[in-house]
């Protein structure tokens, strides 16, 4: 009967070989210029616009609502995806790309921020005891971004 030894040698070196590929993987991952301040633009908006405040708002209302609550959130979802789209664009083109400068950032940032933060308020209001009239107005309106924040702009 043979010693399972020899092939824990062999198992040795090649788990070595994976923790070593790990590490420089990882260091590798992490000294990318530019990766970090573009990272996790999701989970601002997931403190805002999660799958139980989604669950909460359907389940607020009558029957009747049910299909205009269904709109509304259709809406606060493209809202998110948009804003984690163009918040990651535009913090690309800063850091990565270099093709806007650090004003031009921050007057962007500022913008997209502020349409989360109004986001943040609409959400606050399906949840709680708000007009689905007048969030749906809002949230058209909010649809509609304003011109400051397009990413295209030179």
């Amino acid at each position: 009967m043979r010693s399972p030894r020899p092939s824990a040698r062999l198992l040795h070196p090649l788990a070595l070989a994976l923790a070593l590929g790990a590490c420089v993987g990882t260091a590798s991952d992490s000294s990318a210029p530019g990766d970090e301040p573009c990272a996790d633009f999701e989970v601002q908006v997931e403190t805002y616009w999660s799958a139980s405040v989604r669950a909460e708002v359907m389940n607020q209302g009558g029957e009747l609502e049910v299909e205009k609550r269904a709109g509304v959130v259709t809406k606060m979802d493209r809202i998110s995806e948009d804003w984690v789209m163009m918040r990651t664009a535009v913090c690309k083109d800063h850091f990565a790309r270099q093709l806007i400068t650090k004003q031009e950032y921050a007057a962007r940032v500022r913008c997209f921020d502020d349409r989360l933060e109004r986001q943040r308020t609409l959400a606050t209001a399906l949840a709680g005891e708000g007009e689905l009239a007048s969030v749906e107005g809002a949230l058209d309106e909010l649809l509609a971004a304003p011109p400051s924040c397009d990413t295209t702009q030179d």
